[in-house]
């Protein structure tokens, strides 16, 4: 005779004290697992079904600890929950083995992912000042030693990475980026070297991290890519770099404000400001207020948005009488935010204007920016009533979608095929939602 279920008081507790109703939990357990990227269909029968004693399978509780954390406005770990699974330890004090962790991360992504979620509570990040541990360099092993050249040679396959991602989309060549920092870039972080080299080496693998974290979000890899983000956030602080640390939260906040975490954005993006600052050239200045702007008006806050855009704009003036160099914060970047901003703000005319211009002034090497830029005025252009035009945009943009591999630009094609889908019967129309079918076919 099989045993009955013992009830699970813990977490029945818990959920009692967050005030939720069964749906509602449900509900946020399925939007945390859409974060952390996995389709779920729990409903009220699947929250009576644990408290009854039956245990979730695989993350399940790591995206019911984190919707019960947002709930009740506190960590919640899995161990908390009742179900008897211990989870592991997240936030390694050991670098080095978190950026090792982070290169065996893709090859392993099913184990990783078993493992954790999409957490709030990881974003709430300290102010630079209030950062104990600047400088704190992990400690070497005896034997090998690396010098400037290694350290170069980090930054020339970051570039090299970098320029693949603007081409070809974050899932081009996420493999090889991660058997670079699991192998060549993990064992520079434990050889022998000077303070400086070493200094300067836990700069450079923060950015190529940060990179890494990069390419999972433009391919909805959302766990992986807040893990490189908060890596890259540690990795500045060993470094004590103030700049690069500023990276991290800005792609953090990027992200957050991605997935609806609109008010962890502007917090995020506001940290991130206040920690460069001080250092950074005004180039720098336009593209840290540009992410705070953005996050404002997600936020609605449209006078903080309007106000920073403007002096995004101002910062961005005063970097420009020199080249642009590739890659870098540019005029394209500054009118795509302005058209993001303006859309949250309901302002469809001139976020179409913003839109186009960031299409004249985008570099030919910027693919993937471009493709996520005629995505939304495509959207903009029917919303108007200009379906012929919008049909003609999102034309082109398959013709870049076609070349990329980034899990966000087909996100936007499907999108493209549902927006049409209520006008299948006109020509245009038509041929676009086929071309879209054959796009998703194929990729």
């Amino acid at each position: 005779m099989t045993r009955p279920r013992e009830r699970n008081r813990q977490l029945k507790e818990l959920i009692t004290a967050s005030g939720a109703t069964h749906d509602a939990l449900a509900r946020l357990v399925n939007r945390v697992g859409a974060e952390s990227g996995e389709t779920l269909h729990y409903d009220r029968s699947a929250v009576a079904h644990w408290l009854g004693g039956a245990h979730p399978r695989d993350a399940v509780p790591y995206y019911i600890a984190e919707a019960l954390a947002r709930l009740l406005r506190r960590a919640v770990s899995v161990a908390e929950l009742g179900f008897g699974q211990t989870p592991l330890p997240g936030g390694r004090a050991d670098t080095v083995e978190e950026v090792a962790e982070i290169g065996r991360a893709y090859v392993d992504r099913r184990q990783f992912t078993r493992h954790a979620a999409y957490s709030l509570a990881a974003l709430s990040l300290p102010h630079w000042a209030e950062i104990s541990e600047r400088g704190r360099l992990a400690a070497t092993s005896p034997g090998s030693r690396i010098g400037d050249s290694d350290v170069q040679a980090v930054v020339d396959m970051a570039g090299m990475f970098s320029l693949a991602d603007h081409r070809y989309g974050g899932g081009h060549a996420r493999a090889a980026v991660h058997a670079y920092i699991a192998h060549d870039v993990t064992a520079f972080l434990r050889a022998d070297a000077s303070e400086a080299v070493r200094r300067r080496l836990h700069a450079v693998v923060a950015d190529l991290v940060y990179l890494a974290g990069f390419m999972a979000w433009d391919d909805e890899d959302h766990v992986l890519a807040q893990r490189c983000y908060l890596a890259a956030s540690r990795l500045a602080t060993r470094a004590d770099d103030p700049l690069t640390y500023c990276h991290a939260l800005r792609g953090l906040s990027i992200q957050a404000l991605h997935l609806g975490h609109h008010h962890n954005a502007l917090a995020l993006a506001e940290t991130a400001y206040d920690a460069g600052r001080a250092q950074a050239h005004p180039r720098t200045r336009a593209f840290l207020l540009g992410q705070i702007a953005a996050a404002a008006a997600g936020d609605g806050d449209r006078h903080l948005a309007l106000r920073q855009l403007t002096e995004t704009e101002r910062q961005l003036e005063r970097s420009l009488s020199g080249p642009v160099e590739f890659g870098t914060y540019h005029r394209a970047a500054l009118e795509l935010q302005r058209g993001q901003i303006l859309a949250f703000l309901g302002d469809l005319r001139g976020a179409s204007r913003a839109y186009t211009a960031s299409l004249r002034n985008r570099h030919e090497e910027e693919r993937r920016s471009r493709a996520i830029t005629l995505a939304p005025l495509a959207e903009i252009q029917l919303r108007q009533g200009h379906l012929d035009q919008a049909c003609a945009t999102w034309g082109t943009f398959l013709d870049d979608a076609a070349q990329l591999h980034s899990s966000r630009v087909r996100k936007a094609a499907v999108h493209a095929g549902e927006l049409l889908r209520p006008h299948r019967n006109h020509p245009a129309a038509q041929k676009t939602i086929r071309r879209v079918s054959d796009y998703l076919a194929a990729s």
